[in-house]
């Protein structure tokens, strides 16, 4: 079974500790790996808040109308945890009742991915009126080189 302190330990080493290589672009989106037994999706951004690393925790599968949100003290516990990693919060936003919390790291990410995502942000080089929506081969094999982590043990 995939815990959070696996998600955790992923995310964050892909955040702070992954080189990336210089000829790859990565999105602002970053990476998402689920917590199924939980009914969780984490998400890690490198690029959020003023352009700092945000944690992003969403139930994987919503009720209706807000039927199963956070629970009260989810995004305050996700907060404690990161700090108790050696990660400062920056701030928090979302949270209980709402089924998305996000919390804002003062840590920027690692620099080759902060230069990564700035890659992505100027669009393709080959294609540049096609901005970040350019489907070519150059684009999508800049893509492809960026590095991934892998996903938590089971």
């Amino acid at each position: 079974m995939t815990t959070l302190a696996a998600i955790l330990d992923v995310g964050l080493g892909w955040l702070y500790d992954t080189v990336q290589p210089d000829d790859a672009h990565d999105t602002h989106h970053g990476i998402v790996l689920g917590l199924p037994d939980a009914n969780r999706v984490y998400k890690f951004s490198p690029d959020g808040n003023a352009h700092l690393p945000v944690v992003i925790v969403n139930v994987a599968h919503p009720g209706p109308l807000g039927s199963n949100p956070l629970e009260p003290g989810e995004l305050f516990d996700l907060a404690i945890e990161l700090e108790a990693r050696g990660y400062t919060v920056r701030t928090t936003w979302n949270g209980h009742p709402a089924d998305t919390g996000s919390v804002s790291l003062l840590q920027p990410a690692h620099p080759t991915l902060v230069a990564a995502v700035q890659r992505y942000h100027r669009g393709c080089s080959v294609h540049p009126e096609r901005t970040v929506f350019c489907d070519c081969e150059h684009w999508r094999a800049e893509h492809a080189r960026a590095i991934r982590p892998p996903r938590p043990a089971a």
